[in-house]
């Protein structure tokens, strides 16, 4: 009996149906709209209540601002770039820069429903600008950080990877606390190493200036601080800066140490 040649039998394609096109082109028309999905609306709409922006420029994907604001802290000439991806996942994904009180931030930024996670972040601000945030006091300089990573949650950071710098500190003298009356303290560097149990960790030290200083600075997600350390005062140091530490700090053992704590919460 002939049999037959199984290279010879027709291969069957079916071609794509009706509603295949449809989809299709329904799902490229969508994602076309997308692109070009007004900021301002998508603002109207999807903007969480602690954010609030004017005059607004551009798509969901690509904009500006001209001024904003996060709680409480000020922002102005922001500028964004997202990443449709992420929100596949239920995140959103991209950079962002803007300018602040005297300064500037730059980052990247991933942001789920529960966290909000900093990347590659450059910043730089006045102490000033940060009287609305912290009770600073009357106390003057600035602060920068280089984080590799800092993760918020609930607005407060439950980890972080990087630096962070105050430079040109300057204090009002006790008991007066006038701008008149400013002392320099120098500047200082705090070191941060990511920890997994929502405890942020810093290691300060001094950078020069009248004052020795080491110590580390501990923030719990109880929005609790503990900073503990030891200083001593440079030969050059003013004597009221040498007054002010007997009076906010333990007695000095051998070397000179004072050491001192400070507890509170934010």
């Amino acid at each position: 009996m002939r049999q037959r040649d199984p290279s010879s039998t027709p291969i069957l394609v079916s071609a794509p149906s009706k509603f295949s096109w449809i989809a299709l082109g329904a799902g490229a028309y969508l994602a076309f709209l997308l692109t070009l999905f007004p900021a301002s609306t998508a603002y109207r709409w999807f903007a969480p209540d602690s954010l609030r922006l004017a005059g607004i420029e551009g798509t969901l994907w690509s904009g500006r601002a001209l001024l904003g604001s996060v709680g409480r802290f000020g922002l102005n000439e922001i500028q964004w770039r997202l990443q449709p991806w992420p929100l596949l996942l239920a995140r959103i994904g991209g950079q962002v820069q803007a300018r602040l009180a005297n300064g500037f931030l730059e980052t990247e930024i991933e942001a789920t429903f529960t966290e909000t996670t900093l990347r590659n972040l450059r910043a730089s601000i006045s102490l000033d600008g940060l009287q609305e945030l912290l009770p600073l006091g009357g106390i003057e300089g600035y602060v920068s950080a280089e984080l590799s990573e800092l993760r918020i949650q609930d607005r407060w950071p439950v980890g972080a990877t990087g630096e962070i710098r105050l430079g040109e500190l300057e204090v009002p003298l006790i008991f007066t606390p006038s701008s008149d009356s400013l002392i320099a303290l120098g500047n200082y560097r705090i070191r941060f190493v990511d920890s997994s149990n929502g405890v942020l960790v810093g290691n300060f030290e001094d950078q020069g200036g009248p004052l020795e200083v080491s110590g580390s600075l501990r923030l719990s997600p109880d929005r609790a601080y503990v900073i503990e350390g030891v200083v001593r005062t440079r030969p050059e140091a003013p004597v009221e800066l040498s007054q002010g530490l007997e009076f906010m700090t333990a007695p000095p053992d051998a070397s000179g140490q004072r050491a001192f704590s400070l507890s509170g919460s934010l």
